[in-house]
Parts: structure tokens; C-alpha cells; sequence
């Protein structure tokens, strides 16, 4: 069969483009008629193109009607070898060799898929939201002179109260503050135990405090006390049979769903929870914390209640636990974790977000949990970074929980707790040395690191303000903020004057302190005389305020606030009577019944002149000793 045969018997749009005719564009093909292609021998040669049976080349197929001259698709496909050059060498696609002018890269860039990058790009930041602000810092000092052990701030931000180991409580606001940075409320809860913890209802109307003592106490916003929990009995020996804690208290917090329901845990291996309206009645409930460890008992060391009705609590034995408050919690928690972290250590801090949980252990430790898989193990975790003891803290970032604050120590400041000589040596010499570091949460990598003077220990990051609150082992108090990312807070005292007084403001003295006052006093002027002075003395012995000699009674009518003779004076001595010996001498009353004195040379006289008349108190001796008988002894 001939080429002609085969042209009638095919479809007319055979090999061609759709939306495109044979003559678009490229070169022109040389059109001949049949007979010509036959007498061609079947081949039709044009511009060095051959058509065999109605089928052009592969090149002819590829060019045909893409809108492009000769000349561009000779330049495209030379771009096209020498990108597949350069993935074969390994190079970026924006390399290119010295002689390729600007216009070639441009057309190369344009070309083909990037090539993969040299080596790894670094993980991506963590958003600015998630970085505390630490530009600027507030110092709070001269309060407290031990360990800052617990810190408290209130939902808007504007109170926070501070607690320490030298039993003091204080309670600031920034609202009435000025730049002296001083609290409107000091005094000690309890007399000799140190404030553990301290935590604000979600209404911020009452406030939690934790001491070492098996008591916890609620006072108001203002300081005023509300009540006491009550302590359990001792002797016994099932810890859900007591009415409260036995022994000394860890750790205590409000609920996030309840502003009267609040959760203590105390080293009976028991959490307890209370109602502020009958706190002094017993608990509302109890969750006995048992342990694998010889005798069955932890001590709670951390908890942390959430928005979802769930209590996460940490032992001592390294057990990390979480229970349904709305289900029975006298059953097993629903999560469990047997060692979190080592035996033997205090996990101090527990940070949760959705289905994502933080804890702190004294182990160095860092562990990122998976609620939904506690039992698989930690999903990520990170060593090195030794805690500055029992209160360390660890908080996740308020905006998008990205970020993880927590406070490390340094290598030589980490040696044990507070309490121990180490921790005692660091104390004076300023309270050591530490660091606030911000972890990425996907992977615990280390973004931020901020120097401070003093270990930090407890922290707080305010959503409202956008301030970071950081206690001292050295009893300081520190608040990062940033002068345009945050707002209020410790802005608003710093930018109000302390108000000063010549007798009170050390800062109000002239440069040349007290002795640029032109102050005359007696020792500028010399010694006084001795009779000055017994002027000075005898006028001093006039005047009440001087000897602070009470006040004398008012005679007559009161006066000027004074009480003087009573309106029913008279009534109440018409009643009774003004005594009739009321000016009655008693000696002489007694003289009267006694003997007349009787010399020696006129005794018997005498006893004869008045034999009748018997002494009424030496008639008794009349018989025994009639006659009378006086000492010769004379008094000197």
C-alpha cells in the first residue's frame, strides 16, 4: 500500500497539536503535493526536517507551536544541559560559571526545580511571642533577706505576693506603687516556718499559703485572713480515715474551674482537697499517693491542675501521676508514670498544655510527655541542666506554648538545696549565679539564655502584662519587660516619683550628706556648764512630756476630752455616805485604848489611882503580873 493510500485512510488531524496548524510559528515547511512526495521516493526533506508517513521528528513534535523562534529554543535547551550539569556536580542552581553574564542567570533560575541545598538548613526560631521580654529589668530588694521560695501573681497581673524562708509574706501592687518598689502589706503567717508556696484563686479574690507546717492557710487580696485548714490525727494510721494533713506540707494550688476549691500535698503521700468555705472542718476529698518504694509512702513534690478537670501530681520516688476530678479518686489514676525521673529526687515543676506535659526534675532533667501515650515514655527529653533546687521552676509560654522557660543553675551553684552549707556559702556571696533559659518544645534546644546575677528560682510570665516575675536565692526579686512589647505592670511604678522628705529619704541629702546642713547642736557648741545643766534638769522635771509623767486626774468638769467628776457623783453619795473616819487619824485611834505611860518612881501611884480602871488589853495579866514591869532598855 502506497503513502497516499495510507494519507485517505488516517484522520485529518492525525500528528498534529491540538489548537495549533502546521504552519504556527516555526520554521516554514515546504509544502508539496503527493505525487511530488512519491516521486521524492516517499521522502519530503525540508530545512533538514524529514516527514515519514505523516509523522515528523521528535524535535518537530516538541517545538511545534510553543510560540517560540528558532533561536529561544536553541537557547532553552542549552540552559536545560548545563542546569543537569550542575545538579550532577552537587552545585546550588544560582551558581554559575564566571563567564555567564546576569541575564543567563535569570534565565536559569526560572528553569527547572531548585536544587536541594548544600548542606541542612537550621531549625526554624521560635516566634517573637514565644521569647520572654528581657531587655529591661526591675529590681524589688531590701524586703526580704532569704531565699525567695514562692511567688504568686493574679490573673490581670497587677498584685503579686512574695514568700521566703525568713517567714515573711508580702504583698504588692503595682496600682499604688511608686519607683521605690516597696510592698503595702508585710508580716509573717506563721511565726517560725518558712512560706513554701503561693497560689491565687481564678478570680484572684483569695490567696493560698503553703508552709512547712500541716496547716495551710487563706487569706484575701488585701492580707486579711480567712481561715485554716485542719490538721489530721496523727495516730492513725489509713490516711483516708483523717480529716487533714499529719505532717508538714510541699506544694498546694488553687482549681483552674472552681475559685473556692483548692489542692494541697504534704509528705504523708497524700494530695487533699479543700473547699475555702469548709476548710476547717476537714477536706472535701482525698487521693493517697501509693509508691513502690520500701514503706508505700512518697512525698507529693509538685501539682499542677488544668483546664480540663485533671490533677498531674509528682512523687519523690520519681512517679508522675494524673487523676479525673470528676470521676472517684479513691481509684488509680488514669495516667501513670512509675519513674518520670530517678529515685530519690525533687521534681519541682509541672507545665501543662493540651495534650502536652513539661516537668522539671531534680535529676538535671528536662521531659516532654504525650498525655494520650504516658506509658511509651517521654517524647523527647534533655540533660544538663541542673536546677537551683526544691522550687525550681518551669513554665511554658502564655501565647502559643511554644516556648520553655526554666531556670538553670550553674555547675558549681548546683550542689544540693538551699538549706545545705553550700547553699548557705552562695548566700553570701550574693546568692549565686544562674541563667533563664528558653527551650524549643518540639525539640528541647536551647534558644534564649539570660544571665542573672543571683540564682533564679521560681517564675511566672504574665499573659496581660507580658512580663517575666523571677525570684533570687538571694531574696531579690527581678521583672523582665520590654518598654513597647508590654504593658502596665511594673511600667506604671516606675514612671511615678517615690515622694521624698529631708527626714526620712536617704536619696533627698545633699551631696555632702548630713554634715552640709548648717545644724547647730550642744557638742558644736561645746560642753554646757554645770549650772546650765541643772536649769536644764530642773526644767525638764516640769514638764510631763519630758519625765513622761501620767497625766494627773481633771478636777471639776471635764475638759478638752478629759473626764472629769462623774454626772452621778452625787447620786452614788447620797447612797452610800461620806465615811465619818474619812479624816481620822489611826494611830491616834489606836493610842486611845492603850495604857497612860507610867514612870518607875510613880508606878505604884499610879497603879493605885486607877486599880479600878483595868487596861481592856492588859487585864488578862492581873493575876500573873500585877505589877507591871518595864524593859530598862534604852534605844540608841
Amino acid at each position: 500500500m502506497d503513502e497516499a493510500a495510507l494519507r485517505a485512510m488516517m484522520p485529518s488531524a492525525f500528528g498534529r497539536r491540538g489548537g495549533g496548524g502546521g504552519g504556527g510559528g516555526g520554521g516554514k515547511r515546504k509544502a508539496g503535493s503527493a505525487g511530488d512526495g512519491l516521486a521524492g521516493g516517499g521522502v519530503e526533506e525540508s530545512d533538514g526536517q524529514s516527514t515519514v508517513l505523516g509523522k515528523s521528528a521528535q524535535v518537530e513534535a516538541e517545538d511545534e507551536d510553543d510560540g517560540l523562534t528558532a533561536e529561544e529554543r536553541a537557547a532553552n535547551r542549552e540552559a536545560e544541559e548545563k542546569e543537569r550539569e550542575r545538579r550532577e556536580r552537587g552545585l546550588a542552581s544560582d551558581d554559575d560559571d564566571d563567564d555567564d553574564s546576569s541575564n543567563d542567570y535569570d534565565d536559569d533560575s526560572a528553569v527547572g526545580p531548585p536544587a536541594p541545598p548544600a548542606h541542612p538548613s537550621p531549625s526554624p526560631l521560635l516566634p517573637p511571642s514565644s521569647l520572654p521580654p528581657t531587655t529591661h529589668t526591675a529590681s524589688f530588694t531590701n524586703t526580704h533577706t532569704k531565699t525567695l521560695s514562692a511567688l504568686a501573681v493574679d490573673g490581670s497581673g497587677s498584685r503579686f505576693a512574695l514568700g521566703s524562708y525568713d517567714t515573711m509574706l508580702s504583698l504588692y501592687d503595682f496600682g499604688g506603687m511608686t519607683s521605690a518598689l516597696q510592698p503595702f502589706r508585710l508580716f509573717a503567717p506563721w511565726e517560725t516556718y518558712p512560706i513554701l508556696d503561693l497560689s491565687f484563686n481564678m478570680n484572684s479574690t483569695h490567696l493560698l499559703v503553703v508552709s512547712s507546717t500541716a496547716e495551710a492557710k487563706v487569706f484575701t487580696r488585701d492580707g486579711a485572713e480567712l481561715g485554716t485548714c485542719r490538721k489530721g490525727d496523727p495516730y492513725l494510721r489509713d490516711m483516708r480515715h483523717t480529716r487533714g494533713h499529719v505532717s508538714g506540707l510541699t506544694c498546694g494550688q488553687f482549681a483552674r474551674h472552681d475559685a473556692s476549691t483548692f489542692y494541697t500535698g504534704g509528705s504523708d503521700s497524700t494530695i487533699r482537697v479543700w473547699n475555702t468555705d469548709r476548710m476547717h472542718a476537714g477536706q472535701e476529698d482525698v487521693i493517697v499517693l501509693k509508691s513502690r518504694s520500701r514503706g508505700g509512702r512518697t512525698k507529693v513534690t509538685a501539682l499542677e491542675c488544668d483546664t480540663a478537670h485533671r490533677l498531674w501530681a509528682s512523687g519523690e520516688d520519681g512517679s508522675l501521676g494524673m487523676w479525673d476530678l470528676r470521676s472517684n479518686l479513691n481509684s488509680k489514676p488514669r495516667g501513670s508514670v512509675q519513674a518520670a525521673h530517678d529515685a530519690g529526687t525533687w521534681t519541682s515543676a509541672i507545665a501543662v498544655e493540651a495534650d502536652r506535659v513539661v516537668t522539671r526534675g531534680g535529676d538535671a532533667t528536662v521531659k516532654v510527655w504525650d498525655v494520650r501515650a504516658l506509658g511509651r515514655g517521654a517524647v523527647v527529653e534533655r540533660c544538663g541542666l541542673p536546677g537551683a533546687g526544691v522550687h525550681t521552676g518551669l513554665l511554658l509560654d502564655p501565647f502559643a506554648a511554644r516556648g520553655i522557660v526554666t531556670a538553670v543553675a550553674d555547675a558549681s551553684d548546683a550542689a544540693g538545696n538551699n538549706d545545705d552549707e553550700r547553699a548557705a556559702e552562695t548566700r553570701a556571696q550574693g546568692g549565686g549565679s544562674g541563667s533563664i533559659v528558653v527551650l524549643d518544645s518540639l525539640t528541647l534546644a536551647t534558644v534564649s539564655t539570660t544571665r542573672c546575677p543571683s540564682l533564679p528560682i521560681r517564675l511566672h510570665w504574665s499573659a496581660h502584662t507580658n512580663q517575666l516575675f523571677a525570684t533570687h536565692r538571694s531574696g531579690t526579686l527581678s521583672i523582665f519587660y520590654h518598654p513597647s512589647r508590654s504593658t502596665n505592670g511594673v511600667l506604671l511604678p516606675l514612671s511615678r516619683t517615690a515622694p521624698s522628705s529631708l527626714y526620712t529619704a536617704a536619696s533627698s541629702l545633699p551631696a555632702g550628706g548630713a554634715d552640709s546642713y548648717p545644724v547647730s547642736t550642744d557638742e558644736m557648741r561645746g560642753a554646757l556648764s554645770e549650772s546650765a545643766k541643772r536649769r536644764r534638769l530642773a526644767r525638764d522635771r516640769q514638764s510631763a512630756q519630758a519625765t513622761r509623767m501620767p497625766q494627773p486626774p481633771l478636777p471639776g468638769r471635764g475638759a478638752g476630752g478629759r473626764i472629769g467628776a462623774s454626772a452621778t457623783q452625787h447620786v452614788v453619795q447620797s447612797v452610800f455616805g461620806v465615811p465619818q473616819d474619812l479624816h481620822d487619824d489611826p494611830r491616834e485611834a489606836l493610842l486611845k485604848y492603850a495604857t497612860p505611860p507610867k514612870h518607875a518612881q510613880d508606878a505604884q501611884d499610879a497603879q493605885r489611882e486607877h486599880a479600878d480602871e483595868q487596861d481592856e488589853y492588859t487585864k488578862a495579866w492581873t493575876k500573873t503580873q500585877p505589877k507591871t514591869l518595864f524593859s530598862e532598855h534604852v534605844d540608841d
